[in-house]
């Protein structure tokens, strides 16, 4: 299981072909993608007019090791880091790789917990 939540799994389609989801990681994210088990898959977006999903997750860990996670797994699951840059506040780490380009913004979000919005399109 890629994350896990405590919240019901829901998703809701509008016409436009935009769905938004919680507690699930969408069908959209490519299997490749590292998601580790203990984060937690909040608000999920798939707009599929755009090739686009995001999702916000949380870790039980700081930020730092947020990052270093995504710095040693995007590689050793075929993604190229183009860009990994940032502050105490926001790291911002820019990827590419099984016909996605994505961001992932960490950010720290309390004494042991850290958030990381993810975005990727297809491209």
């Amino acid at each position: 299981c890629n994350g896990t939540s405590d919240d019901p799994s829901t998703t809701t389609a509008d016409p436009s072909g935009v769905a938004f989801g919680r507690g699930e990681v969408p069908d959209t994210v490519p299997d490749s993608f590292p998601v580790p088990d203990q984060a937690r898959v909040g608000a999920t977006l798939v707009d599929a007019n755009r090739n686009l999903t995001e999702m916000i997750l949380t870790f039980p860990a700081n930020a730092d090791a947020v990052v270093d996670y995504y710095e040693e797994n995007l590689p050793a699951r075929g993604y190229e880091i183009t860009v990994s840059e940032g502050t105490d506040a926001e790291w911002v780490i820019e990827f590419s790789g099984d016909g996605f380009e994505g961001i992932i913004r960490v950010k720290a979000s309390g004494s042991g917990v850290a958030a990381a919005t993810v975005q990727l399109t297809k491209t």
